[in-house]
């Protein structure tokens, strides 16, 4: 076989069809975008092109998703009021809905926590009450029109180099990224279970407006959100019953129109594998290894469907920024070892690359992953 550009072997690979070699695709945001470039005030697309080129990549781009606001946003009785306050180096953007019924009011916060790095985090909800969600229902506008512009200039960017790969919350992650602290959400899944469906069949509804336009954009792959209910948080049977069956309808939805809907758990997930077969994805990143989660390659091998693509698996917190390039070689050799005979492999990082991360590393993976992963 002739060697393939990056997008064709990715496209093939998720249609599965035969490849050169494994893609070699770390997980890429901005945090070492701007360490690579320098300076924060860039165009993140394009920086993200310009570090994986660099290093040799094979570029699966999620820097590209498409931005959805679903609380700011006007209507005839939903006005939203923005503010913001700033202490010390934390910035508080502060949303408060007015409606005919009562406000809704969330605050989302945003620290520095490094030169390059920044933490978010929504740190109040805007539903705390039944009523809170009833107002929701009552007067939330539709779901507006989304600007998709980013996701062809991304296309166009990357070229024959890549793919792009936007990113959306399942159903349980969107309710606990967006709308209700999590540990109310548990409580009410198991004293008021009506109160909990209702609310993730109606933002269940409206995450599947907002992906249809991401969709009809144009993506052969969509990064699922589900890491929220991992299997440290929740037992095996909790998740079946109470989580699976939302998120085999979302990833249904997105793959009876051809594109490939990927579950993202980057954290605990041995004590699920027995029942992962149960779920409808063609693919799951990103096997998260010990210390930051429990994933064994060789056990995961076993358990997960033969025809699920599979991406991810070396730690990119402490084993690529402290790892000799000879010990990195080593580890791409042993998990390209491994998965060679299955195929539907993806080499990359349990999760995205962090700063820090020495140069001669990543081209150490790179190179390595291009000798070790060749089915030529």
């Amino acid at each position: 076989m002739n060697e393939l550009t990056s997008r064709e072997r990715v496209l093939r690979l998720l249609q599965g069809q035969p490849i050169d070699r494994m893609p070699v695709a770390p997980r890429v945001f901005q945090n070492v975008v701007f360490e690579f470039l320098q300076r924060t005030d860039v165009d993140v697309v394009e920086g993200t092109a310009k570090y994986c080129r660099h290093f040799g990549f094979d570029i699966i781009d999620w820097s590209c998703t498409p931005p959805y606001e679903d609380l700011n946003i006007e209507g005839p009785n939903w006005t939203p009021v923005i503010a913001q306050e700033t202490k010390g180096n934390t910035r508080y953007d502060i949303v408060t809905v007015k409606t005919p019924g009562g406000e809704l009011r969330r605050v989302f916060s945003t620290t520095q926590t490094g030169k390059w790095e920044i933490e978010t985090a929504l740190t109040e909800y805007p539903i705390k009450t039944e009523r809170d969600f009833e107002l929701f229902v009552e007067y939330q506008p539709p779901v507006p029109p989304l600007d998709t512009t980013i996701l062809q200039r991304a296309k166009q960017i990357i070229a024959d180099d890549g793919i792009v790969n936007p990113s959306v919350h399942g159903p349980f992650n969107t309710l606990v990224y967006c709308y209700r602290k999590l540990d109310d959400l548990l409580t009410d899944i198991v004293v008021n279970p009506e109160f909990y469906q209702r609310m993730i069949e109606y933002f269940m509804a409206r995450v599947m407006k907002y992906t249809q336009q991401i969709i009809d954009a144009g993506v052969p792959l969509i990064d699922i959100g589900a890491n929220v209910a991992n299997a440290k948080l929740v037992s095996p049977a909790f998740w079946v019953k109470h989580m699976l069956p939302y998120e085999n309808r979302f990833v249904d939805f997105i793959q009876d129109q051809g594109v490939v809907g990927l579950l993202h758990q980057c954290g605990y997930a041995a004590n699920h594998l027995d029942v992962y077969p149960m779920l409808h994805h063609q693919g799951w990143g990103y096997l998260t290894p010990a210390p930051h989660g429990d994933t064994v390659l060789e056990e995961a091998l076993r358990k997960v469907p033969t025809h699920w693509i599979l991406w991810g698996n070396l730690d990119q917190i402490d084993f690529l920024r402290k790892a000799t390039p000879q010990e990195v070689s080593e580890r791409v050799r042993q998990v390209a070892t491994a998965v060679k005979a299955r195929g539907n492999f993806i080499l990359g990082t349990s999760d995205y690359l962090e700063v820090n991360t020495p140069s001669e590393n990543l081209r150490a993976f790179v190179e390595a992953g291009h000798k070790y992963g060749s089915y030529v």
